[in-house]
């Protein structure tokens, strides 16, 4: 499954992302969520979709992504990026319930040190993926994810 979310991700229009493919998006009360990558770097952007408000670029091997641990009833990732002793953290979640008519969900969550000082939910029906490319683009620089550390490695076991 992962490996044809990030071929439909791949496949998706240049024009998603002003370079690029775009990995994630969703609208916020009219603002654009987006996460883009290209060039080995995953770009983070807020705002008005012509012209963001807030913009943060990360290479994609010190990027931190949290994968889902595989407990839980939802099924959820996160993406960080760290600016002036802020972060920006994108999340996707989804029920594990296939009854669930939910669907997929997503935000994102603003923290100064330790302190949520915003938090932000995705309209709803507009997250257009789970973050779980993300995982499917750090494995592809070599990457893999240790459990027990809770980190991305580059031997894996």
């Amino acid at each position: 499954m992962r490996a044809a979310l990030i071929l439909i991700t791949l496949a998706s229009p240049a024009t998603a992302c002003p370079t690029g493919t775009e990995v994630f998006s969703c609208t916020i009360k009219g603002k654009l969520l987006r996460l883009c990558h290209d060039a080995g770097r995953v770009t983070y952007s807020f705002g008005p979709a012509e012209k963001p408000e807030l913009s943060l670029s990360q290479p994609l091997d010190t990027l931190a992504f949290t994968p889902w641990p595989g407990i839980g009833s939802d099924i959820w990732e996160t993406v960080a990026f760290p600016n002036q002793g802020y972060t920006y953290e994108v999340w996707t979640s989804a029920t594990r319930d296939p009854e669930s008519t939910t669907g997929l969900r997503g935000g994102g969550t603003v923290l100064q040190g330790e302190t949520t000082v915003a938090r932000l939910t995705c309209d709803p029906g507009t997250p257009s993926q789970s973050l779980d490319v993300i995982y499917e683009l750090k494995e592809a620089i070599g990457q893999c994810w240790d459990f027990d550390s809770r980190s991305w490695q580059r031997v894996c076991n």
